[in-house]
């Protein structure tokens, strides 16, 4: 059996933590491997990553991928490059977002075989054919703590869908509002997901800020509009792939902090009803 040693640039919530996992130049009482994957996510990056690939030539074979790097990525093997318990059951998006990189990246829309996992993250499972996703179910009601983090696209979501939630122990459903032309559709999925019973606590929202050059503070109305629908909004800047840094001007920290924090949102909101 391979022992791969597995680099990340930086520890994340997402960084699968075992022995044979390393966080940048971290080289101490290194365990015996077969060779090494220096796993890069975002293209900001890029840069480090080669930086890294240089420094661990000294130690092994090293492999230099992820993401940033468009790597193929047509299977899926829990824990190696994202911690226990996140899964993904299917690759690629046909939609053509003109801000996401998922088709790019990834390419059209293809399921792939099911692991156990109770967070889902899938970049649009609700594509796939009715029969894979009642497989998806089947697996997920041995789960506790669901998250689909992957988000759930409200064009596409059945009450179906819904009432097999219902059958699940929910944590998150993760929808999203990047347009104002979706806020109707977005207000009505809301409507039913708060029907079958589930709370603003269980349904969040990402909320594109700063496409196309807009201010970032510009978003602050969906954000808004998101929370009175009966979601919790979570702000979601967005990052140009051909810069190679990602920065928040000192002028839009407090904002994205109170916007991607629950308890200040919940604050801000006080008094707001659904």
């Amino acid at each position: 059996m391979e022992r791969i040693l597995r680099i990340f640039p930086r520890q994340t919530s997402y960084t699968p933590m075992d022995p044979l996992v390393r966080i940048g130049f971290q080289s101490l009482c290194l365990p015996k491997f077969s060779e090494i994957h220096i796993s890069i996510t975002f293209s900001w990056d890029i840069e480090f990553g080669k930086n890294l690939q240089a420094y661990w030539r000294s130690f092994g074979k090293v492999r230099l991928g992820g993401p940033a790097f468009k790597s193929p990525c047509n299977r899926f093997q829990p824990g190696k490059y994202v911690k226990q318990g996140i899964v993904f059951t299917s690759r690629g998006c046909n939609f053509r977002c003109p801000w996401c990189l998922v088709p790019e990246y990834e390419g059209r829309f293809r399921t792939i075989p099911i692991q156990e996992g109770n967070i889902i993250q899938d970049n649009n499972i609700l594509l796939a054919n009715r029969n894979h996703l009642e497989k998806v179910f089947a697996m997920l009601r041995k789960q506790t703590a669901i998250s689909f983090k992957g988000g759930l696209d409200i064009r596409l979501l059945k009450d179906w869908h819904i009432q097999e939630f219902r059958s699940l122990r929910i944590q998150e459903l993760w929808l999203a509002l990047d347009e104002w032309e979706r806020r109707d559709r977005f207000r009505e999925v809301c409507f039913r997901l708060i029907k079958a019973g589930f709370r603003r606590n269980q349904i969040r929202a990402y909320c594109l800020a700063g496409y196309e050059e807009e201010p970032i503070q510009a978003c602050e109305d969906r954000l808004k509009f998101i929370y009175k629908c009966g979601a919790l909004p979570f702000i979601q800047v967005y990052q140009d792939p051909r810069i190679r840094t990602f920065k928040i001007l000192e002028r839009d920290k407090d904002f994205v902090r109170k916007w991607s924090r629950p308890a200040i949102i919940k604050t801000i909101m006080r008094g707001i009803s659904p």
